[in-house]
């Protein structure tokens, strides 16, 4: 099996329902009335999307680019899921309560559209099809990152990061990247300390299962990567 076809077997192993899937049960009328109520913001690298407590006003989606959600729990920051290109951020807490429940921080250059809130809720109200995919999206998106806080949690060193070096060649839907973050922003990713990371990226290159120069990763044996996550 090669590399090329396992990725693309990660990519569409289940039947999701995406968010461009949920825009595509619109009418005419109801894309136009999104794009009118809807407000492109840029952020840089590093900056902060929205900062957990913030009031639940609009819904964002990321145009382009890479963001890491995080929740604080008793001084706690965890990252629950990454999100890239065609995702709303942190859509199954939007409707929760007032003031969003986590924090969302780009990774990359990031283009987000901010959808009106109200709009939002009226589109949910008028139609059917959309609100029906809108709420398989949330239950598989809830799913995930259920799945992957508990997959890490349990995870020792290695196979937490073997999990995000995974993860990020499905979100980039390549086996050769460059690493969004410093090696210390990857283990705050992973769970452990830098010099953990650093370590374990060794081990990963000596064991020619990838391949790293600075912030560039190839990697050479996807197996073997699920084999560590399957068994760390």
């Amino acid at each position: 099996m090669n590399l090329e076809y396992q990725i693309e077997r990660y990519q569409t192993d289940a039947e999701l329902i995406s968010a461009e899937d949920c825009f595509k049960a619109l009418t005419t009328d109801q894309k136009r009335m999104v794009k009118n109520s809807t407000t492109l913001l840029q952020f840089a690298k590093g900056e902060t999307i929205i900062k957990q407590g913030f009031v639940a006003s609009h819904i964002l989606y990321i145009e382009k680019g890479l963001a890491k959600l995080d929740v604080t729990n008793d001084s706690k920051i965890s990252t629950i899921k990454l999100l890239s290109d065609g995702a709303f951020i942190g859509i199954v807490c939007s409707f929760a309560c007032k003031s969003l429940d986590f924090s969302a921080i780009a990774l990359e250059d990031t283009s987000i559209q901010m959808i009106n809130m109200d709009v939002f809720l009226s589109l949910i109200k008028e139609n059917g099809e959309f609100a029906l995919k809108l709420i398989r999206h949330m239950s598989s998106n809830t799913n995930s990152m259920v799945h992957r806080t508990c997959r890490l949690s349990n995870k020792n060193v290695e196979g937490s990061l073997a999990l995000i070096l995974t993860e990020l060649s499905e979100i980039y839907k390549s086996a050769q990247f460059v690493l969004p973050v410093t090696r210390v922003g990857l283990a705050s990713l992973a769970g452990c300390s830098k010099e953990s990371v650093i370590h374990t990226l060794a081990k990963f290159h000596n064991d020619h299962i990838i391949e790293v120069k600075e912030k560039q990763v190839k990697i050479l044996n996807l197996q073997s990567l699920e084999l560590i996550i399957k068994n760390g």
